[in-house]
């Protein structure tokens, strides 16, 4: 491709051909020009992807941070929910030894009701 086309040309080559000629000259030049512009715009936004790069970069931590914070706040859940669970239990057992005290007032209450009636009755008020 280095050789030049237009040497194959006869020599008696009308305008037409001419006027192609200097349109596809044109056209390199212009894409010549094209071609140093997209050059010179790379090389202005390189700096700004890099920045989007490393800004990528950071979401992307931040993402795996989150992502471990998520799975220690479900281990934290967990932990809360069986310390809940323990808590009821507790508090469970310890309403059932209050109902049970309770019950054991009354019927010590109602036991020294009726003694204190008894009494009252057979005349001996020593309490």
């Amino acid at each position: 491709m280095s050789e030049d086309l237009t040497n194959r040309l006869p020599a008696n080559h009308d305008e037409r051909l001419s006027r192609v000629l200097d349109a596809v000259q044109q056209l390199t030049v212009r894409v010549d020009g094209l071609d140093r512009k997209i050059d010179e715009r790379l090389y202005d936004t390189r700096p700004i992807w890099e920045h989007v790069a490393s800004k990528v970069d950071q979401i992307e931590a931040g993402l795996q941070e989150l992502r471990q914070n998520q799975q220690d706040l479900r281990q934290e859940s967990r932990s809360l929910k069986t310390y809940l669970r323990d808590i009821l239990r507790r508090m469970s057992v310890f309403n059932d030894t209050l109902v049970a005290i309770q019950a054991y007032y009354r019927y010590i209450y109602y036991r020294v009701r009726g003694l204190e009636l008894k009494s009252e009755v057979n005349g001996q008020c020593d309490l």
